[in-house]
């Protein structure tokens, strides 16, 4: 009986892994699941170079949350300006950029009151498509732009930690 099983598993074991590429202005859902392991490569793509630095650390002449590439995605998946201000805001606390997930994953709070207001950033590679997770809890907004982009966090952003 395994043996007639055997190929029906792996059959369907090899249709869950297939993905497709989603068009580009798709919103594609930020997986909340653990960080690739310490030492993987990672996928090419210029917002890559960021990765292990803190998000004010200068790489190349700039500093993630200052690259235009990044400001640029952040304007298109945020709506409202003040949230867009507060997480491209240099004075913030903050934990070292990291791969999470195939994506460049900057993580971020308010200095001194982390755990109820922080956000995280996550772009993929190549800078092309982004979801910003806003989490505040005295407004009581919990959220992924753009709208559907991830489930709403229930106590913070993602840290990818």
């Amino acid at each position: 009986m395994i043996r007639r099983l055997a190929p029906v598993l792996m059959v369907a074991l090899a249709a869950c892994q297939q993905q497709s590429e989603p068009a580009t202005n798709a919103v594609t859902p930020v997986p909340v699941a653990t960080p690739s392991p310490a030492g993987s490569p990672s996928p090419p793509g210029p917002m890559t170079r960021y990765v292990g630095s803190y998000p004010t650390d200068a790489v190349s002449g700039t500093n993630f949350l200052a690259d235009p590439m990044v400001g640029a995605a952040v304007a298109a998946a945020v709506p409202d300006k003040a949230i867009r201000d507060r997480v491209l805001d240099r004075a913030v606390t903050a934990s070292p950029i990291v791969m999470f997930d195939g994506r460049v994953l900057s993580w971020g709070c308010e200095p001194h009151n982390c755990g109820p207001h922080n956000w995280s950033i996550a772009i993929t590679p190549d800078g092309k498509r982004t979801a910003v997770c806003y989490y505040d809890q005295d407004a009581k907004v919990a959220r992924w732009y753009p709208k559907g982009a991830g489930p709403n966090p229930d106590s913070g952003c993602p840290s990818g930690d």
